[in-house]
Parts: structure tokens; C-alpha cells; sequence
């Protein structure tokens, strides 16, 4: 009986685990889309020169739009990441600047978010640097969660990031559109890349799938 009820247990955690799905409808979130400009001349491609915006994401400095203090996304060289052909561009923020982007996806009861990225640290502008990365429906000032990581690696060491728990959708998000807002929360400017998120079922789900192979055994006895 313990076996059969082991089993079933592994069969529910492996059909959980299963339906993961990567939301890949976030535009831009690799930022190799680069920027738009306006037809000036800009120094670099990044969120606060006057006359370009990054494609796909929009500022949201101390809660409101606006010029960032010092953030952009730039491309390979010796200080940035060196393989051009893997990540192209990347985004850095200074400390305080955040800038969002929405996905078209709509929130489902019992949705659980993970967050991965690829983050760094610009070792020679400050310490303390640190991503906060906060899922919202429709608007940033509707948060559902957030999760918050130190980053203490410089860039070109490749380290990914992920939150260990998911992020569950709260019952005012579901049917909402599902969007991510990065800030630079630490001392530091950091830098980010291959932004993405996966939804999957509430952990409730393995039990209740457990539980339902458990009254089966049962009826069978």
C-alpha cells in the first residue's frame, strides 16, 4: 500500500513540475531589440539619453515615468559581456532607476511565478548592488510579489539568478495582465539580461493530485 501511494505521489510532483511554461510573450526581454530613436544623435542606446527608449520597456523612476539617472543597455566589449553572438545586448541601471515591461499574458487562479535572469555587478561603481524584480498585473502600483537578490558577481562571470519560490498570483491579479518591474535597489549599477518568467501550478496542485490517487486505491480495495 505504501509503495502504491509513493508512486502516485511521484507520478502527481512529475505532471506538476511538467506543466511549467515559460511566458515568452514579454517584449524585449532580452534587450537585443536594442532602442528607438527619434532621429537625433544619441551617446549610447539607453534609457535616459533624451532621444532614445528602449523597446518594449518604460521607465518608472521613484514610482512615475520619467528620465532614468543613469541606465541604458549597451553591447559586447571588454567591460560588458565579451560573446557577442550568446547575449548581444544587456541593460544596467544605477541605484534607484527601474523600468518595466508587460507580457500578454493573463493571470490564472493558483499561478506560481518564477523569475530568471542574468544579472552583474559593476564592481568599480559603488557596493552592495541588488536586483528587486516585482511581478504586477495591469500597472506597477499593483504588486503581486517581489523578490529581491544581492548581486555581488561582475558580469562577464555568467551567474544566473532565480527566485526558490514562486511568486503566487493574488486573487485581485487573476484575469489582470501579467507584468515585471526591475529596480536597482542596492548601492551599485547592475546589470541584466535574459529576462524570463514561468508559470507554474500553485503547490497545492501536487496534493490534490496525490489525494485524488489515494481515493482510487482505495475504491479498488
Amino acid at each position: 500500500m505504501m509503495k502504491k501511494v509513493l508512486f502516485v505521489l511521484m507520478v502527481a510532483a512529475l505532471a506538476t513540475v511538467s506543466q511549467a511554461v515559460v511566458i515568452d510573450s514579454f517584449v524585449n526581454a532580452d534587450f537585443d531589440s536594442g532602442a528607438v530613436t527619434d532621429g537625433a544623435t544619441a551617446g549610447f542606446k539607453g534609457f535616459d539619453a533624451p532621444c532614445t527608449e528602449i523597446i518594449g520597456w518604460a521607465n518608472y523612476r521613484n514610482g512615475a515615468a520619467g528620465l532614468l539617472n543613469d541606465a541604458g543597455v549597451e553591447g559586447p566589449s571588454s567591460w560588458w559581456i565579451d560573446d557577442d553572438t550568446l547575449y548581444m545586448n544587456a541593460a544596467f541601471m544605477s541605484s534607484g532607476d527601474a523600468a518595466y515591461t508587460m507580457s500578454t499574458y493573463t493571470i490564472q487562479s493558483g499561478d506560481a511565478f518564477k523569475i530568471k535572469y542574468l544579472g552583474g555587478l559593476w564592481n568599480w561603481t559603488g557596493n552592495g548592488g541588488e536586483w528587486t524584480a516585482t511581478l504586477f498585473y495591469n500597472d506597477p502600483a499593483n504588486v503581486i510579489g517581489s523578490y529581491v537578490q544581492v548581486i555581488d558577481s561582475w558580469f562577464g562571470d555568467d551567474v544566473w539568478y532565480s527566485n526558490t519560490t514562486g511568486i503566487v498570483a493574488t486573487p485581485e491579479s487573476v484575469g489582470g495582465t501579467l507584468g515585471i518591474l526591475f529596480k536597482s535597489s542596492g548601492g551599485a549599477i547592475v546589470q541584466l539580461d535574459e529576462v524570463s518568467v514561468d508559470v507554474v501550478p500553485e503547490p497545492a496542485t501536487m496534493i490534490l493530485l496525490g489525494l485524488g490517487g489515494l481515493s482510487l486505491i482505495k475504491r479498488k480495495k
